[in-house]
């Protein structure tokens, strides 16, 4: 994972610091105690620490930031599937950070209904869309999971109105480079007035639905994703597989 610290941290502490780091976001609170999941983010989920082939095609692109430093949600999220009797309910507290070149940070802490953190994502992302690195870290792992990186990128619209389409290879770090691509296709839908998903969210809202295919050419996910017009990301509202569906709704959001 490059620096020599990260490889003494635990999965579980790296978990915890980036919760704890996450949450002091969310509350305003001072953050003196996040240097570390800091550095870790600014390292590993960065426009450098990308593939040079990518970095070229967001280059190319002339992508324009997006129009703020840092959101702060929460969503509650209800799972569905076959083999549970009723739904299971978390939350999700969640960091999107500016990264520039249009790339948005993106850090997700989950957590079960009695508060307790289970799991950390941290993203790379084109505006909230879809990832170019990608890191989920379990509490019960013992070792920090390599990062999902694409390596090149084949297809690129950047466009938010009628179709959106990310093509590309990927890997994960230290890996070799799967020869089949991966797919992220999106048409938009409706539009409305972002208040409906949360009074504090201003603006308009584009709603697409999108599907997620893996390097086998097989539809793995449909994804529905509400583009917040004013602040240029999009955030999940659904999600659906052959295991599960995930239903989310936004409890608070804050711009900083």
């Amino acid at each position: 994972m490059g620096m020599a610290w990260t490889k003494q941290l635990t999965a579980s502490a790296m978990v915890a610091l980036l919760a704890i780091a996450q949450t002091a976001h969310a509350q305003n609170a001072p953050q003196g105690g996040d240097a570390s999941g800091s550095n870790y983010l600014a390292q590993h989920f960065s426009f450098d620490a990308l593939n040079p082939d990518v970095k070229d095609a967001i280059t190319r692109a002339n992508l324009a930031a997006v129009p703020f430093a840092k959101i702060t949600l929460h969503t509650h999220d209800v799972a569905t599937s076959a083999d549970q009797s009723k739904p299971s309910n978390y939350t999700t507290a969640m960091s999107l950070e500016n990264a520039g070149h249009g790339l948005v940070r993106r850090v997700e802490a989950i957590q079960d209904s009695n508060g307790n953190t289970i799991a950390t994502r941290l993203d790379l992302t084109y505006r909230g869309y879809f990832s170019f690195l990608t890191q989920g870290i379990s509490t019960r792992a013992t070792s920090l999971p390599p990062v999902q990186e694409a390596r090149k990128v084949l297809r690129f619209d950047t466009g938010t109105n009628g179709h959106v389409a990310f093509v590309y290879l990927y890997g994960s770090t230290g890996g070799q480079t799967l020869q089949d691509p991966g797919q992220f296709l999106c048409d938009s839908g409706k539009r409305y007035d972002a208040s409906q998903l949360n009074s504090s969210i201003e603006g308009q809202v584009t709603e697409l639905s999108c599907r997620v295919i893996d390097a086998n050419g097989i539809e793995t996910d449909k994804v529905t994703l509400a583009y917040l017009e004013k602040y240029s990301v999009a955030v999940t509202l659904h999600t659906h597989n052959a295991q599960r569906t995930v239903e989310s709704t936004i409890q608070d959001f804050s711009v900083h």
